[in-house]
């Protein structure tokens, strides 16, 4: 794979230097005066790709990081997951000191081989033997939509983007900091077509909701509340995406930083019993 391009590095840098100085956001806020038993963290997804998906009207949110370091360094200092039960498919968390209760790293027994990535199921089975024993609040950090971008066909996960070793990291001695997203390096040096690439990232996005949503369904059946979320986006070199690539550090502009945020919850139960036909056309909103 080559390495980084000279122009778009200065690019990059460029759009640090301004975006750097922004808010860092209102994600973690929220998730610190949100009520919820379990945070799903979906890895690089955009917030206007997971409503182009799906007929649910998903909230969003500021994340206070472009790249999942970054937003585990804020995760950090601001303590919102310290005691939980966290499940991840994502290394970074190894570190970082979130003061967990307990880490489950699923990476060490579950990573796939054949797909270079940790599918949704390990991490969202193992969220949910932690709930089943009673052992909340729980995170669980899904790698999909991330790349190697994947997609679910009935039981079976496919490769979306084909050709598996373009994402692979450059691993030579001449590599920086800045090289350390390997989609963005590939994608910028042209080794990925990014029509394409687009689409796949739209099908794993598709695929990681729907195999998520299965498991918020049945945990907010038993009373649970459940976050869904991001640590940040993707973004592929369009104009209104600053001409960046995947998700450099420190890039805080709105494709990289508005991700979802949507609190699924039983509804409260009213103790008023409508009787009379008034009621009844009362509590459905007519006058």
């Amino acid at each position: 794979m080559r390495a980084e391009p000279l122009r778009y590095r200065a690019r990059k840098w460029a759009v640090q230097q301004v975006s750097d100085r922004l808010d860092r956001g209102t994600q973690l806020d929220r998730l610190e005066t949100t009520e919820w038993d379990v945070v799903v963290v979906l890895d690089a997804c955009r917030w206007d790709t997971l409503q182009e998906v799906t007929d649910w009207p998903v909230g969003k949110a500021r994340s206070p990081g472009s790249a999942t370091a970054e937003w585990l360094a804020a995760v950090e200092e601001s303590g919102v997951f310290e005691d939980a039960y966290i499940a991840t498919g994502n290394a970074n968390y190894t570190f970082f000191d979130l003061g967990a209760a307990e880490m489950t790293p699923v990476w060490e027994t579950d990573w796939n081989e054949r797909l270079g990535t940790v599918l949704p199921e390990p991490v969202l089975d193992r969220a949910d033997e932690f709930l089943t024993a009673d052992r909340r609040p729980v995170v669980a950090h899904l790698m999909p939509p991330h790349a190697p971008y994947v997609a679910r066909i009935d039981d079976n996960w496919l490769p979306a983007y084909p050709r598996t070793d373009a994402w692979s990291h450059v691993g030579s001695e001449e590599a920086t900091d800045d090289e350390t997203t390997s989609a963005q390096v590939a994608m910028a040096s042209g080794d990925i077509d990014l029509t394409r690439a687009r689409q796949a990232y739209i099908a794993s996005v598709r695929s990681a909701w729907e195999t998520l949503v299965t498991y918020v369904g049945d945990w907010v059946d038993r009373g649970l509340s459940v976050v869904v979320t991001a640590d940040h986006g993707e973004a592929f070199g369009h104009l209104r995406e600053f001409g960046l690539y995947g998700h450099p550090n420190r890039c805080h502009v709105r494709p990289l930083v508005e991700v979802p945020f949507e609190r699924f919850s039983r509804p409260e139960v009213d103790d008023g019993v409508a009787t009379s036909v008034e009621e009844k056309l009362d509590a459905l909103g007519y006058a």
